[in-house]
């Protein structure tokens, strides 16, 4: 069984929302900033953090997810989610370069800030997303917040659907989700940490015009398994980039969480070959 982490640093970002993000190893110089995918938040990235050593590790909260703070209606898209990470890499590592990883959603973020700021990068890595997904994807995270949210009686109950939905950590690992991702609240009842309309506004992203302009080093990262992210367009993604490689895992979509042993060791050899000594 791997260890628990040592507890992360919280940080703030300033600015409209108001950003979290938590960091690990803050005294190592080499610093990758993580993106999580749509309905998740910064500790998802927990499991593969403990594997990805020697490095900073900094993984944020989008808008409307985990501890930030929510945006107005109509202002989760693109745009403003890549504004985001602007403003949280300024602050946060205000001087030098970083590599940017993302997973679905953030993969997709990433691509975009890539493609802006090749100047502060010196790596990136892109999970389990197409650079165009299908429409459906974008459909099923709209149908989903348009309902209201779910709540649970107890947050033994919520941890009972991380279980299900997730299977295969640790009990400590279903202990830590639960009690980051749910809240309870003043009737006792436990909801996530989630602004619906961050899903309900899910945006269509297309960012295969984008990828040929990419010129940061970047590893396109599936899972063997995944029914979200297809072989095809993962491998016309890598061709695409001019400086991407191709790495197949074994997982599915949420390859970082149930299968991090594999994912780390293809990070880390990528990493390693670029990381400013």
């Amino acid at each position: 069984m791997t260890s628990p982490p040592h507890e992360p640093t919280h940080r703030t970002i300033e600015g409209e929302p108001r950003l979290h993000a938590v960091e690990w190893r803050a005294d190592e110089a080499r610093t990758l900033v993580l993106l999580h995918g749509a309905n998740q938040h910064s500790r998802y990235w927990d499991r593969l953090v403990r594997l990805l050593v020697p490095y900073r590790v900094m993984a944020l909260d989008a808008r409307g997810h985990g501890t930030s703070k929510w945006g107005p209606a109509g202002e989760y898209d693109p745009e403003h989610y890549v504004a985001d990470v602007e403003r949280a890499i300024d602050q946060l590592v205000p001087e030098g370069r970083i590599a940017l990883i993302g997973h679905s959603m953030g993969s997709l973020v990433s691509m975009r800030y890539a493609h802006r700021h090749p100047e502060r990068l010196w790596a990136a890595s892109f999970m389990d997303l197409d650079p165009r997904p299908p429409d459906y994807q974008a459909e099923r995270l709209q149908g989903t917040g348009a309902r209201p949210a779910r709540r649970f009686e107890s947050l033994e109950e919520a941890r009972a659907r991380v279980e299900r939905l997730t299977p295969g950590l640790d009990e400590a690992d279903y202990d830590l989700l639960a009690e980051t991702t749910y809240e309870r609240a003043e009737d006792g009842s436990y909801s996530q940490r989630m602004d619906q309309r961050a899903l309900a506004e899910s945006p269509q992203f297309d960012n295969r015009a984008l990828l040929p302009e990419i010129v940061t080093p970047a590893l396109v990262m599936r899972g063997a398994e995944s029914t979200v992210s297809n072989a095809e367009p993962a491998e016309e993604a890598a061709a695409a980039l001019p400086n991407g490689e191709l790495a197949v895992v074994p997982g599915e979509h949420q390859l970082h969480v149930q299968r991090p042993e594999g994912v780390a060791a293809a990070l880390l050899s990528f990493l390693g070959r670029y990381a400013p000594a």
